[in-house]
């Protein structure tokens, strides 16, 4: 007999958002290249989690998806590329103007993130 062991709901869809803001403190806190690096593959575990749950919950029409066959991975991973590019400019360069720079790219990237939670959700097939 073959136990599988659960976790609680709570914690268990907390945990992409919980590598996501793992990730994020570790590069913009972190001083070295080893943490920028921690952070980098804390925040794409949470992505990919993230991206897993999120296609597998989808629950709009297969006919009102956008077609995306040969650069599949960077349609999907697109909004947290431009993320961690985003935080790691604001990090690494200690410029004014160019800190304002990975700030409009993070909100681009959280910007292109909402709208794809929102196209996910259901809608008729009008």
């Amino acid at each position: 007999m073959v136990h599988t062991l659960m976790i609680a709901k709570p914690i268990y869809e907390s945990i992409p958002y919980l590598n996501f803001f793992f990730g994020a403190g570790c590069l913009l806190i972190g001083n070295s290249f080893i943490t920028t690096l921690l952070g980098i593959m804390m925040f794409f575990y949470g992505a990919n989690i993230w991206r897993l749950r999120s296609n597998a919950r989808r629950v709009d029409h297969k006919v009102n998806r956008i077609r995306v066959k040969k650069h599949y991975y960077y349609y999907e991973f697109k909004p947290f590329i431009l993320l961690t590019f985003g935080l790691l400019i604001i990090r690494w360069v200690p410029h004014q103007l160019v800190t304002i720079t990975g700030v409009i790219i993070c909100l681009i990237a959280l910007l292109i993130l909402a709208l794809r939670v929102l196209n996910r959700r259901s809608r008729s097939m009008v």
